[in-house]
């Protein structure tokens, strides 16, 4: 009687396996099937929003008789005679000149091109020191917002902690890194103060300072000319608007609040555009006016002038 009990324990053990088993069946093809649909659904969408561009791409260039246009435009904008495969190139082109009428940071470029001009950047930012004489201020001459230029500042901490003034150098620095600046800010600036605003399509965005000062000279002189622009004059209504011990010496700066984003594309194409709008602490946005110096000094010796002033 036992020995039964046993064989009938085992075959109900062994349907149960098989019950399980086929449910295990059942679920990986109802998954599957789920995933097959999804595929549909997604492949569906991404027909029916590029519909009308997928027609006429395929309709252009297999079947448009007058090619010796495509062709003129190709070669023109591409740098290759016409094809399916290069309709993309093609468009991206066209599409581009109509943005840099509205847009002159708009940049449409080989990533050759973009490799070229980071390592230009480096060099320029690598050019970044730090002097000080025994008697006298800490000089900075930053020379570009670089992770090079940071680092070569950061070298030479324990001798800016040191200095009662120190004077910032930003002539001729066009820009670079935002993130570099607000770091470089940070250095100066206390927890919790803003260090600049940006405004995206679609959201404002506030950017506070999240560290404590390492550097508290009495006083801050900082030199611009019209080629300070953008990170650089976020940097310095950042010190500005914050503390009361700057000076701004020289001439008024070129006046660039916006920002650009940066977007890689097939092929080896690399693109960039203007996608925010920057504010300074109080709310205020420079595009097109630039900062006014507090002293007004365009003569070639504004170096030695702004260490007299220290």
């Amino acid at each position: 009687m036992k020995k039964l009990i046993n064989k009938i324990k085992d075959a109900v053990k062994k349907q149960e396996e098989k019950m399980q088993d086929i449910e295990y069946v059942n679920r990986l093809y109802k998954r599957s099937q789920y995933e097959i649909l999804a595929i549909f659904i997604a492949f569906a969408a991404l027909l029916y929003f590029n519909y009308n561009y997928t027609v006429f791409k395929l309709k252009t260039s297999t079947e448009y008789i007058y090619t010796d246009t495509l062709e003129s435009l190709s070669k023109e904008h591409v740098g290759k005679p016409f094809s399916l495969k290069n309709f993309d190139e093609l468009t991206i082109g066209l599409y581009s000149d109509k943005l840099k009428t509205e847009d002159k940071y708009f940049q449409l470029y080989k990533m050759g091109e973009f490799g070229a001009e980071l390592k230009e950047m480096d060099s320029i930012g690598n050019a970044t020191k730090v002097e000080k004489e025994e008697t006298g201020p800490g000089v900075i001459s930053f020379t570009l917002f670089s992770s090079k230029a940071l680092k070569n500042v950061r070298k030479d901490m324990d001798t800016l902690k040191q200095c009662d003034s120190i004077i910032i150098d930003l002539r001729g620095n066009t820009g670079g890194m935002v993130n570099t600046a607000k770091a470089f800010a940070s250095m100066f600036l206390d927890k919790g103060d803003v260090i600049y605003s940006y405004a995206t399509k679609h959201k404002y965005h506030t950017v506070k300072n999240n560290k404590d000062p390492v550097l508290s000279p009495n006083k801050i002189i900082i030199l611009q000319d019209e080629w300070t622009a953008s990170a650089s004059e976020l940097f310095i209504m950042s010190l500005k608007e914050n503390l009361d011990n700057v000076v701004v010496i020289g001439t008024r700066s070129y006046g660039k609040g916006i920002g650009q984003n940066e977007y890689f594309l097939a092929d080896g194409y690399a693109f960039k555009f203007t996608a925010m709008k920057l504010f300074t602490p109080s709310g205020a946005n420079i595009n097109g006016k630039g900062i006014t110096p507090d002293i007004e000094y365009d003569k070639d010796d504004i170096l030695e002038y702004a260490k007299s002033l220290s």
